[in-house]
């Protein structure tokens, strides 16, 4: 059995996305809640365990492989868990794409494996469906990937806000240079009104990092709490 793959840099949502739609953000209203997510999340994680169930019930009295999950095109193989009970339900971060007849996911996405991998392929449950797919798709979520993940987050968005400013500020400069050729002298006026816009701005960014650290704690926190359900 080949050893899933290992999480070098991934993060729950990835944050370049998050990047990209940062500036539209600022400006589109209140934070979308991550409860929705959440719910989604703990789906999919009882449904794995549903199936995790059925496959031992099925086991045990020799029967024949499952029937598609309810929400799903996928069976979990019998021999995916031990004979004492249900097999292992285990959270897993996607490292690349994956799409299939039965399944799709994207790097970052949280997925449910049930059991152990079997000849290189993970039975797992990803938005409301259940498949099969290469266990090296797949990596277990541990403590150790989540607070390098939030770390990565806050990090990329202190960079993003770092990128922005000296955006801002090239901005700026530029404008004085034109309104100091078009005018001959600088007007203290305009200045000013650059300067408080500049600041702003800025003060939009900051706000905007913070956000983006507070979200990546949050999202960290909603994959710690899918445990209790246990």
């Amino acid at each position: 059995t080949l050893a899933p793959a290992v999480c070098e840099r991934t993060t729950a949502m990835p944050i370049q996305r998050d990047l990209a739609a940062a500036k539209l953000r600022r400006e589109a209203g209140p934070d979308v809640e991550l409860g929705p997510a959440l719910e989604a999340l703990r789906a999919d994680k009882a449904h794995a365990m549903r199936l995790a169930k059925l496959a031992s019930a099925a086991s045990s009295r020799g029967a024949a492989p499952l029937p598609p999950g309810a929400a799903g095109r996928g069976s979990v193989s019998a021999s995916s868990g031990g004979s004492s009970g249900p097999a292992k339900v285990s959270k897993m971060r996607a490292v690349k794409d994956f799409s299939s007849s039965e399944i799709e996911f994207e790097a970052g996405a949280t997925v449910f494996a049930v059991g152990n991998a079997k000849d290189g392929v993970y039975q797992v449950v990803a938005g409301g469906k259940a498949g099969s797919c290469p266990q090296d798709c797949l990596c277990e979520i541990n403590d150790d990937l989540l607070k390098r993940e939030r770390e990565e987050r806050e990090a990329e968005a202190a960079e993003f806000r770092r990128q922005e400013e000296e955006r801002l500020v090239a901005k700026l400069e530029e404008l004085r240079k034109t309104n100091a050729t078009v005018a001959a002298v600088q007007d203290p006026v305009k200045v000013k009104e650059m300067e408080e816009k500049f600041a702003a701005e800025k003060a939009k960014l900051l706000e905007e990092e913070n956000r983006l650290k507070a979200e990546a704690a949050r999202l960290e926190e909603m994959i710690r709490a899918l445990d209790m359900d246990d």
